[in-house]
């Protein structure tokens, strides 16, 4: 569902999307018709609302997201703000409304922020599941096994509780000289850990591997929460007091911070390239 409302600074401005008409006897197509005329309403409704309580002007699109449930663009120049919203808030209450209306011009408000993120938090059953694929796991690597520092670490460091899968990381595709890595990532979504192919080297040393194994598997103890953007907070002060206490994080960090160690994994490449 995507529905668009009011100013779209964009080359190429999308229609609203409208079902083909159903014949005039069918009472489903006219209950779909209705229902969609109450959505495009309240959207509108919601617009103004909005342009009503900020300084400036309001461009509106009500979406379906799944983890992006607030955005923003602005136009200076035209005095314009284009915003994305996921449905729930069509039924936002007056205060939610107000506090979003000032959020969106104050992203950095604490209050009014945590007035919208406590909206999305009740309203999190609204949100569609992502549709789920099937992930293969790669463990097994030519000089570390994944699968054995996991199941280490989670009896040592996490009593067992940590339930995500791993998985070495596809080699990403790129045609030029890479100038950055990231060693590992967590997806909540999917509750899988992926940790960078260019880290099963014989040059890395073990301590560096499994520091990145606890990093990631600490994201998945601890959780991530999310500003009222949708936005991930991936290190809170809970997730740095506990990954400055793991036992080898100085020299971990260390060997991170070695720029000779940095540019050899960066001239990594896979086998047959």
């Amino acid at each position: 569902m995507q529905l668009e409302f009011g100013f779209t600074p964009t080359p190429k401005t999308k229609d609203i999307e409208k079902p083909m008409p159903p014949p005039a006897h069918s009472a489903q197509g006219a209950s779909t018709l209705t229902a969609r005329s109450a959505l495009e309403q309240a959207a509108e409704n919601l617009r103004r609302e909005l342009n009503r309580q900020t300084e400036c002007t309001i461009g509106l699109t009500i979406t379906d997201n799944t983890s992006r449930i607030i955005s923003s663009k602005r136009y200076p120049s035209h005095n314009l703000l284009h915003v994305r919203l996921h449905h729930m808030f069509l039924d936002a209450p007056p205060d939610v409304v107000t506090a979003l209306a000032y959020w969106l011009e104050h992203p950095r408000s604490n209050k009014a922020g945590a007035v919208v993120d406590q909206f999305i938090s009740a309203n999190q059953h609204r949100i569609a599941p992502r549709k789920r694929r099937t992930i293969y796991l790669y463990q097994k690597g030519d000089f570390f096994d994944l699968a054995e520092l996991f199941n280490e670490l989670n009896h040592q460091m996490f009593q067992g509780t940590v339930t995500a899968k791993i998985t070495w990381g596809m080699f990403p595709s790129s045609s030029g000289r890479r100038r950055s890595i990231r060693f590992g990532s967590y997806v909540e979504e999917q509750d899988l850990i992926r940790v960078h192919p260019a880290l099963d080297q014989d040059f890395v040393p073990r301590y560096f591997v499994r520091y990145i194994v606890f990093h990631e598997m600490l994201h998945a103890y601890v959780g991530v929460s999310r500003s009222p953007s949708g936005r991930r907070r991936v290190h809170p002060p809970e997730f740095k007091l506990l990954e400055q206490a793991y036992p080898d994080y100085e020299r971990a960090v260390a060997w991170q911070n070695d720029p000779t160690n940095i540019n050899r994994l960066l001239r990594f490449r896979p086998h047959g390239e």
